[in-house]
């Protein structure tokens, strides 16, 4: 079937606007990154009660994905971007007015089907905007509006928290989203206005294939797997770095996080730039080399600026290889299969950083943390391996 046909810029009026609501959207649910489970405790919930509400909205998020993607391809961008916000306000609406343990864990639930509407259905639209031929520059470019509010979004979070109470906090993520509601009325729904165009109906089109199929095309799944891999591994440092930088006595561990997120804005910002002078398929090695090393490095360290090399090792690498994974997935589906792909690679990181929660947590308690994080490093060998032997079958 024919390519949707988009603007010859990268930087039109849609991509703009697209990349606009995802980063409100993004930051008002990192805000809450730090300081929900300050919050449970406040409410009288254990440590585990926080682990839970905090991680249900990983998996609430994981279960809407692939029925998203079809919708996505089936029915059209734009109306499934407003049920995703509207819900996302409704939600953080309701969380300003209600202060139990049930609601917010009902809540959070909630939050995570919208936000994965919300993921989805943005970074499709941004991938319909963009040339085809710029696709690889243009991912780069929009994926500062995923890395920007991991940055800042718990920064903010937890400073609102501290000084104002969680409730402040809650109505500045309201507003955040509301903003993001308004600007999703100015979106247009390039996939929609194609098959108008065109005269033909968005499901069952000639070459169309089914969710199933398009998991199975290696172009598509093993892009997807080499970014498990490597969120897989990194979950563990997510998740213990500050008991082991504690276990070690090492101060200011939480600084790794913000160098990190910040080193990945800044590469974002030059990654199109590097796209034009270094093949791909460099890049995605020297990306992979870059977060193995950032993993050895945190196993063997004794003082916070190792910790911060490797926060710098690891946002370079990871930066670079977002993108490039994500761009191989979009130029192997066609318009009308961009959601499912999208929710395909998507779910792919939520379920690395689910279930690689749940196995390190066991690794570290059976071995020892400088154990765990040599396997973690392991992983990471393992999506480099998918790489070389599947460098034909990704184009690079």
């Amino acid at each position: 079937m024919e390519e949707v046909q988009r603007s010859e810029k990268i930087w039109s009026k849609n991509f703009i606007v697209t990349m606009l609501i995802s980063t409100f959207a993004t930051t008002a649910i990192t805000m809450q990154m730090g300081s929900l489970p300050i919050y449970v405790t406040q409410l009288g919930g254990s440590k585990a009660l926080s682990g839970f509400i905090v991680g249900i909205l990983g998996l609430s998020a994981l279960v809407t994905r692939f029925p998203v993607g079809v919708w996505l391809d089936k029915y059209g961008r734009k109306r499934l971007l407003l049920v995703g916000i509207f819900l996302l306000l409704l939600d953080f609406g309701l969380l300003t007015l209600y202060k139990t343990l049930l609601i917010l864990f009902l809540l959070r639930m909630v939050q995570g089907i919208a936000n994965s509407i919300q993921s989805t259905t943005t970074s499709t639209i941004a991938a319909d905007c963009i040339p085809s031929e710029h696709l690889a520059e243009g991912l780069g470019y929009y994926s500062i509006a995923q890395a920007l509010p991991s940055a800042i979004g718990p920064l903010i979070g937890l400073t609102i928290a501290e000084k104002l109470g969680f409730q402040r906090l809650f109505q500045f993520a309201f507003v955040l989203v509301l903003i993001a509601f308004f600007l999703s009325f100015l979106v247009q729904d390039q996939y929609v206005a194609e098959q108008k165009k065109t005269q033909t109906n968005i499901p069952n089109q000639e070459g169309d294939e089914t969710l199933q199929a398009i998991f199975k095309r290696k172009s598509i799944l093993i892009p997807s797997a080499i970014l498990f891999f490597i969120c897989f591994a990194n979950s563990g440092v997510v998740s213990f770095l500050a008991q082991y930088a504690a276990e070690k006595h090492i101060g200011g561990a939480g600084y790794y996080f913000t160098v990190m997120s910040l080193v990945m804005v800044c590469v974002r910002f030059v990654l199109p730039n590097i796209f034009v002078y270094m093949k791909s398929f460099v890049l995605v090695v020297a990306s992979i080399f870059l977060v193995g090393l950032a993993f050895f490095l945190i196993a063997w360290t004794t003082n916070f600026w190792g910790l911060i090399v490797a926060a710098v090792l690891y946002g370079v690498g990871y930066a670079s290889l977002l993108p490039i994974m994500n761009t191989i997935v979009l130029e192997n589906a066609a318009s009308s299969e961009r959601g499912k792909a999208t929710a395909i690679f998507s779910a792919s990181l939520d379920v690395a950083y689910g279930g690689g929660v749940l196995l390190w947590g066991v690794v570290a308690s059976l071995t020892n943390f400088t154990t765990m994080y040599l396997l973690c490093a392991i992983f990471v060998i393992i999506s480099l391996i998918l790489v070389v032997i599947y460098k034909k079958a990704l184009s690079m």
